[in-house]
This record gives structure tokens, sequence and C-alpha cells, in this order.
């Protein structure tokens, strides 16, 4: 059976955000009682040269010990990537949240570096770190290089979850929401063609099949559109595209009930 399918509906309670992706490394055991072990919930997704992993973080101790790890992988010859996943961590930063334009930062001192890799966690941007002759390079940003996702984004992408997050007027987190597909029998699919075309597919609990067609572009700093996508389609930003996994996020900003965050996760077929 075939109909076409209007994507809309966020809904549900958010138990943990991606919760439905399995975390597999060992946690780093931080040390000491200077304040590490207070609790600070972050799910980190990471690179290193060609390995994509991720670990789900409670505390500020397990977050700077992965952060050394992280530095050590670095100066040890590795291109070192990592984005939080978990919106939460960051929403509530004041003054930070909504940074866009890329950053880079160099220096020879490990713990200048590593500060400025967790201003650049605060603001929700992608951080990629390499080492070169007593050198530390960082660059941070928003939305991938778009000669990346243009050639990455291509294929079927299977939709994990979605996560919809509201910080009050005040600035206080009001909640979080995910939908996710298969919480109701269901199961989602994007399909990225190289000709600027994009298919969504719905297979049905009852084994019924929902497809609708449409175009998708990409700007020229990067950002991705297509009526498809949730929220009416908009633009969003493509924080994160590998050969596994693809997490792409938008925001409304000033309505009456504060900002809206929106955050999509993908896995390749």
């Amino acid at each position: 059976m075939k109909k076409t399918l209007k994507f809309t509906a966020l809904v549900a309670v958010l138990a943990l955000a991606f919760a439905a992706c399995d975390d597999k490394p060992v946690k780093p055991t931080p040390g000491g009682n200077d304040g590490h072990n207070d609790p600070k919930e972050r799910v980190i997704i990471y690179t290193v040269g060609q390995t994509e992993n991720r670990q789900t973080l409670d505390t500020e101790g397990e977050w700077d010990t992965l952060l050394d790890v992280l530095c050590d992988q670095a100066q040890g010859g590795q291109r070192v990537t990592f984005y939080n996943m978990s919106q939460t961590t960051y929403l509530q930063t004041k003054g930070l949240r909504g940074s866009k334009a890329p950053k880079t930062f160099s220096t020879t001192d490990r713990d200048a570096m590593k500060a400025w890799m967790k201003e650049r966690e605060k603001e929700g941007l992608t951080v990629v770190v390499t080492y070169n002759n007593g050198t530390w390079n960082g660059t941070a940003y928003a939305t991938a290089p778009p000669a990346d996702t243009s050639v990455d984004i291509i294929g079927t992408w299977h939709f994990i979850c979605s996560v919809v997050s509201n910080v009050d007027p005040n600035g206080a987190l009001a909640g979080s929401d995910l939908y996710v597909p298969e919480d109701g029998g269901g199961s989602m699919y994007y399909t990225f063609y190289d000709n600027g075309t994009v298919t969504l597919t719905f297979n049905g609990m009852d084994g019924t099949t929902a497809t609708d067609s449409s175009t998708w572009t990409l700007s020229g700093d990067g950002k991705l559109y297509s009526e498809l996508l949730p929220d009416g389609g908009g633009s969003w930003d493509v924080n994160w595209i590998t050969d596994n996994t693809m997490i792409i996020s938008r925001a409304a900003l000033g309505t009456e009930e504060g900002d809206y965050f929106y955050q999509l996760q993908f896995e390749r077929e």
C-alpha cells in the first residue's frame, strides 16, 4: 500500500537524549574531590582518525578525563573530532548559546587547548583538534563544511530519534521531548540522491509503506534544507556527519514560550 506521508509531531517523554543509542566504551574514571564529581551529563560522539564512537559521561571529572584521552590521541598524530549530542548540557549557558561562526585556536600549551575545547563544547559546537610540531590546532563549527556534507549525505539514512528542547524566556530549561519512530512500531528512512531529490519512507507496524518525495539543498555555509524535515522544513545545521552517523539541528528563537531547539539523529543504512 502506498500513500503520501506528511511528517509531523514531536512528542513523548524524555528519558535520555538518544537513549536508543549504544554506549559501548567504558567510562573514564576521574579522581580527586575538586568538583570533578559534580553531576553533569553529556553524550559525546567522537572520532579518532576514522574510528567513530560515543560515551555517556555523568560528571565533570569524566569529561575532563575524556578530554585528556582525546588530547593524547591528537598528540600521537590522530585527527580528533567530538560533539556533545546532549543538548541539555549547553542550552542554559547564557551568553554562549547560539554561537555559529567557525572558530580557530592554536597553542603550545596543552591546558590552554583543553580549556578552549571545553568552551567550544559549552557553545554546542563540533570541535576538531590536531597536533603538529609542538602546536595544538583547533577548529570549532556549528555546521560541517559543505564540501564534506554534500558528498557524505548521499545515500539512505535511518531516522533514529528527534529531541526538542525548550528554554523559557528566563533562560531556564523548561523541558525536552524525545520522539523515536520505533516506539510506535514503525521505522523511517530518508534517502538523499545526488540529483537533489530526497525520499522519505515510513514503514508501519501493520506492514504498510508510506512515501513522500521532495528536494534537498545545501547552502554555501553548509545548511541543509528540505521541506520533508520536521518543523516545516527550515534550514538545519549539520553538526555531525560521518560514514555512520548524521546529526542535524535548528533553533526557533524568541517565541512566546522562549527558545526551541530541535535535534535529529540518523544512522546510515
